[in-house]
Order: structure tokens, then sequence, then C-alpha cells
């Protein structure tokens, strides 16, 4: 005889329920979990290959048949069902059971008033039935809940996966079948009910019921803004365990019907993503100008809007690929679909590919490179391919050797710009000694350079050549001594740098400009060779730069601050200017990162000496004390063209409890006096929902209009999510990625 012991005349979900104290504290998590009760044998034992014990106070028989009252209880295994008075028939184990019924299996436990069982295979049937699956953390009630092998029927049932003592979500439902092996719920006449408002009906619905992928509807996806209602309802494709697809059609209310899809495959070398997106006839864009802003006489012709992006990323052995490729319809397709306003403000696209092969200090790179560009201005020049190689090894003791060499074949995607090719080769000797009180690094060589050039003017030499010598030195010292902070000991670090660069002068002004620009100025710069990005314009030097750098850590090794301070000094007037001749004066830099407690400090601070002017300026301070309280501001200067404030929070809402959060972002542009970005909103969360209510208003600048001519757009924004069911809406948690720094979906 084994009986286990059972929990009647109260709710069933009371009594599988466990607290978790951990938990209690975090609003977004639910205080406990579902478990089912002790079960005296291992769970992956078959319980139909057991024998059957029953107890009871009173029985009966007649031939094969079993009549007992009072108490009942039949086990088989981990399998228990549990009566008032029960009938059963040896000669057929099936068992009918009346009066406070109650059957557990392993992840599964259910009361009722009747119930007939078959402990010859895996059958049950309960009659109002109120029931618990363990292992999916779902409760619910039916007016009859069927059992068969790993298909569960219900019939008039409510779902939910809220804890014991209410239901803010909960489906209800005609008929719900749920495949356990699948982990799908396929319902019919099925409501979505938020606490007691139906706000959702559908004749069919599929939701999952764990976290595992599964194919199906899944919840919509809408949105208020500018074209009025924004509505998308996903279908998932799970086609195999390392490839899936998403398809999605969309309803804009103002601009049509579209469909957006998505396709996702992983392997152990290599991620791929495919995104697309096709919208018919626009009917706010004529392929030039937005319906509002037509400049036609004739009659509007609605334009097709489409997008495409691929996202590739392998590695197999010492080979890399990377494929970053994107294109849209027309220029203003971010400014009208995107709703973050990094994606509006995108000014090209990038279609990129490229192989890599290393080995030892053998590198080897192919690649491919052109964009498209979304506002009027200088073209992009295709680089279609550059082929690059570069070694690096000893020589003899602390002297080594390096090349590089690049060819690269450059395209103007007008036609009218000179094109060409252009080869570079730079080899060069170099002296290196590192020990733990400092270093030093001697270095000198050559870059040599040709092009092959088509479409230059009349005149001009279509091979010119470039020749320099570069010699470098650079050493510095490390000191450190040990300090006290407020949270126990810690190192303090002293790094002096010292960094002289000589390299010879060259005529460049006949030489083409395919991918050369500026760098901005930072301390990182005062070490580098050459203070242009790309090959085209290589820099004259005969200049020397200090800088020093104190770090601190704590007493495990963990960097708490860094404090950087340099200069540039040129002792020669640098003659390669890209952009015109100007003035170069020295110019000082600083930079600060660090955290104390639990604010994290970063600032940079540039200024011109010559000009007694401040170049830049860019401070951050971002307070995190968890995952639901967080402030940050920051203020960024670039003389002339950049003048912003940024500031954002996430914080509950003091007196109204932790269930409820205000949320908001304010970038603003001093210098045009106008708002980037501004978003309020408030966020509601209990164990089982999380709503999410946002409005925002985001510049807008359609790049096919005039310089100047922008306005805003403003926008409403909800997400719902469901523990248990996913939900709806998942825009707000992206916008709030974006804009609030250290924010992460789900307050966790």
């Amino acid at each position: 005889m084994l009986a286990a012991p059972l929990v009647m005349g109260q709710e069933l979900a009371d009594a599988l329920w466990q607290d978790d104290v951990a938990a209690l504290a975090n609003p977004w998590r639910c205080p406990g979990r579902y478990t089912s009760p002790p079960m005296p044998f291992p769970l992956e034992l078959e319980s139909a290959s057991l024998p059957l014990v029953a107890t009871a106070q009173s029985y009966s028989s007649l031939d094969s048949r079993v009549d007992a009252t009072g108490g009942v209880v039949i086990r088989q295994g981990n399998r228990l069902l549990a009566a008032g008075s029960a009938t059963f028939d040896d000669a057929t184990s099936l068992a009918r059971a009346t009066g406070n019924v109650r059957f557990d299996e392993p992840g599964f436990s259910v009361l009722g008033t009747s119930a007939t069982v078959d402990f010859g295979a895996s059958h049950a049937r309960v009659d109002e039935a109120e029931f618990v699956l363990t292992d999916r953390q779902l409760r619910g009630q039916a007016d009859t809940l069927e059992r068969r092998d790993d298909v569960l029927e219900l019939d008039s049932a409510t779902v939910t996966s809220c804890p014991p003592g209410g239901a803010t979500w909960q489906i209800r439902a005609r008929s719900v079948r749920l495949d356990t092996d699948s982990n799908v719920a396929t319902s019919r006449h099925a409501r979505l009910v938020l606490g007691r408002v139906p706000v959702f009906y559908a004749p069919y619905l599929r939701f999952p019921v764990s976290g595992r992928r599964t194919s199906g509807f899944l919840v919509p996806d809408f949105y208020r803004g500018r074209d009025g209602f924004d509505l998308s309802v996903p279908y998932y494709f799970n086609l195999a365990p390392n490839y899936d697809a998403t398809l999605t059609p969309r309803w804009i209310a103002e601009r049509g019907l579209g469909l957006e899809g998505e396709v996702r495959h992983r392997t152990r070398t290599a991620n791929t993503r495919l995104d697309a997106s096709f919208l018919r006839e626009d009917r706010q864009y004529d392929g030039e100008f937005g319906r509002a802003d037509s400049r036609s006489a004739g009659a509007f012709s609605p334009s097709d809007r489409w997008a495409l992006g691929v996202d590739h990323r392998g590695r197999r052995g010492r080979l890399r690929t990377e494929i970053d490729y994107a294109a849209v319809s027309d220029n203003d397709y971010f400014v009208d679909f995107a709703v973050e306003q990094g994606l509006a403000s995108r000014v090209a696209l990038e279609r990129r590919g490229e192989i890599e092969y290393a080995r030892g200090g053998f590198v080897g790179r192919l690649l491919a490179q052109r964009f498209q560009r979304l506002e009027s201005g200088r073209e992009s020049y295709q680089r279609l391919p550059e082929v690059g190689v570069s070694y690096a090894g000893p020589l003899i003791g602390p002297l080594g050797w390096s090349m590089g060499a690049t060819g690269a074949w450059f395209d103007s995607p007008t036609g009218t710009s000179i094109t060409g090719r252009r080869y570079h080769v730079d080899p060069r000797l170099q002296l290196t000694l590192n020990r733990p009180w400092g270093f030093l690094k001697m270095s000198g060589g050559m870059r040599g350079t040709r092009y092959d050039l088509s479409g230059v003017p009349q005149g001009v030499d279509p091979r010119p050549r470039r020749t320099l010598g570069v010699g470098a030195l650079d050493a510095g010292l490390v000191f450190e001594r040990d300090v006290s902070l407020a949270s126990g000991p810690a190192t303090q670090t002293l790094e002096p740098r010292l960094y002289y660069l000589r390299q010879s002068h060259a005529d460049q002004e006949h030489l083409p400009v395919f991918d050369a620009a500026e760098l901005t100025f930072s301390y990182r710069q005062l070490f580098r060779d050459n203070r242009y990005a790309g090959l085209d314009r290589i820099e004259d030097a005969d200049r020397v730069s200090l800088g020093v750098v104190s770090r601190l850590f704590n007493a495990m090794g963990s960097e708490v601050m860094t404090a950087r301070l340099g200069t540039m000094v040129h002792l020669d007037e640098p003659r390669v200017m890209l952009g015109g001749p100007r003035q170069m004066d020295p110019e000082v830099v600083g930079e600060l990162s660090g955290r104390l407690g639990r604010v994290r400090v970063i600032s940079r601070l540039a200024w011109d000496v010559g000009g007694d002017e401040l170049g830049e300026l860019g401070t951050g301070l971002s307070y995190r004390r968890d995952a639901r309280r967080m402030v940050n501001l920051a203020y960024r200067r670039r003389f002339p063209d950049v003048d912003q404030t940024d500031l954002s929070f996430h914080w509950p809402i003091p007196g109204i409890g932790e269930r409820v959060s205000a949320f908001a972002r304010w970038n603003h542009d001093w210098r045009h006096g106008q708002n980037i970005e501004s978003f309020a909103g408030f966020a509601y969360a209990n164990c089982c929902l999380a709503v999410k209510l946002l409005w925002h208003r985001t510049i807008d600048a359609p790049r096919n209009l005039p310089e100047g001519v922008r306005g805003s757009h403003d926008g409403l924004m909800v997400q719902v999510s469901l523990k248990g069911l996913g939900g709806f809406g998942s825009k707000v948690d992206s916008r709030l990625v974006r804009g609030i720094k250290g924010y992460r979906p789900g307050g966790t």
C-alpha cells in the first residue's frame, strides 16, 4: 500500500504554488512557481508497466469489478487517482471515480467532480475540471478535460499562466487542444480577457505553451502614428532547429497593404539573416515626393516601396566571412517607415562582402564594397574589389619585420568621376622591447602607392605615384602605487608615453580622393601614423605626441577609473591637407571614463591651444541602481556643427508602487533650436502582465525636400506582454533600448 498525502477542499493552484522569496522584490517576475507533488518513482519510468495499488475504507467485488468507497486512492507508479468512491474493472484496467476527484501525473494535476481513467493506457477524462500543468506553468478550468497520450483536449475552457488568487489575463475558448509534444495550444472561438475586459477575439488561435519555437500566428503588433493605424500580423515558420522564417502582412491605414519577411539560418560556423519588405502602390508617395509635398501638376501616381537586407557572419577554422547588404527603393524609405530615429536619420546604406584568412602572422583579405546614398552630396566610390595581404614576423631577437600590400579597384556609381586602381605597399622593420615597467618600439620603412586612372582631365597624369619614408619611436613607462578607497585597497598607475613620428612629404594634390577622410581628433589619434582614414592622403609629419594615462584598479583587479591627457606638437608645419590649407596648432585632448559607485562617467575634451577655443566637449553621466531605476544625462558639443543634450530616465513612480514606472527621453539640438527625439510614457507590470504606453515626437526631414524644410511627427505606441502567451506591440521596447542607456526588456 502506497498513498501520497492529498490536499482536498481548496483550490488546486494554491496547493501546488511554491513561493520564491528572492523574487518578491521584483514585480516583473512571478514570486513563485507551480511545482508537482512528490513522485515516488523516477520520472522516466513508464507508469503503465507497474502494478496497481489501491486503498479504501470499504469495497466489494464481483467477477473482475471492484466497487470502493471512502477515501479511495489508486496508484500506479507516478500516476494517482483519488476520489470519494470509485469502480474499477480489472479486465479493462478502467476506473470510474466520483466525488472530489483528483488525478496526478508528472507535470499534470487536476481536480474534478467525476473522472474516467484507463490505467492500461495514457487516457483520462475529468468533468468540471480544475487543472495545473506544472511543467508548462499553466492553470485553468474546463467543463470537460480529456487526455490521450501527449494531447490534452478542453471544452469550455479558461487558461492562464498567472499565479493563484487572480488572473490578470486569461484565454476563454469554446475548445482548446494542447499538444504537449509540440508545446502548442490550438483554440476555437477564443477571447483574450485582460482583467474582466475582453480585448481580442479569434475564431482560431494558436499560441505557445513553453519557450520552445513553434509554427503559427504570433500575436499582432500595432502602432498609431502619422499614417494612422499600423497593424502587423506575423506568422512564424519553425522550419528546422537551425533555421526559421517569419512572414508578416502589414496594413498602414494611409498607405496601403504590404508584406514583410525574415529568414534566419544558423550553423556551427555561420549566422545569416535575410530581411525584406514590400508595399505595393504607397498612397502617400509617388517615387519622388510625398503626397503633401508633391511638385507634380498632374495626377498623383502611387509608387511601390521596398527594402532588402542581408546580414551574414561566418568563421570556419582560419577563414572568416562577412556580408552586410542593405537596399531601399528610395531615399525617404526610412524616414517614412522607421519608428526609431536612429534608422530614420541614416544617410547611407552599405553593401559589403569580405573574406579573410589568417594564419600565424599572415592575413589575406578580399573585400567588395559599395553604398546607396540617401541624401544629396558627394557620391561614395564603389570598391570592386579590394585585395590585401599582410605579414608580421620576427627576424633576430627583438628585431622584426612586416609587409602590407593592397590593390583596390574604384568605380563611380554615376560614371562621371575619376575611376581606377590603386596599389599600395608598406614594408617596415621594427625593434620592440617590453618590460613590466615599460616598453620601447622603434620602426622605419617605406610607403609606396601607384594609381592607374581613367576619366582624368587632359594634361593630368593617369598613372601617378607616391613614395614616402616613415620612422617612428614609441616609448612608455608604468608606475604603480597602492591607494585606499572607501571600498577597500586599490592600485593606481601612472603611464607616461612619448611618440615621435617622422614622415616625408610628397605632393598629393594631383591624387584622387577615393576613400580618404579626416579622423576626429582623439587621444588614440595622437599615436597614429596618419591622421586620415584611407590611403589617398598620407600626412607629412615631424611631430611629437605626449600623453599620460592613469588607471585605478580595485582589489579584484577590475578597472574602476581611467583618465587620459595628451597633446600633439608639430615641429614642422604639415603641408598635406584634405579640404584646403589650415593652420595646425597644438591640440590638447583629455578623456575620463569609469564608475563611481552606481554612477558611470564618460567625458572627452579637445582644446585648440593656438586658437584658444574649444574644439569638442562630450560628457555623459549614467546612474543605474537596478534594472528599473536608471537616469542618463549627456552633453556633446563639436565646434561649429554639434550642440546637443540628451536626457533619459526610467524610474518607478513614488507613492504608486513598484509596479508602475515612468520613462522619458529628451534629445535637443541647441544649434537648430529643435528636438531631435522626445518620448514619454508609463509602464505597468506584475508577474504575468506588462503594459507599456509611449508617446513620441520625432524630427522629420524628408531628403527630397529643400535644405531647412523639416518638421516633426507624433505617434502613440502600446505594448502588452503576457507571460506564457507572448504579447502584441514590440516597438515600445525597441524605442526604449535605443533611447535609454542601460534599459533591457523585461526589467531584468
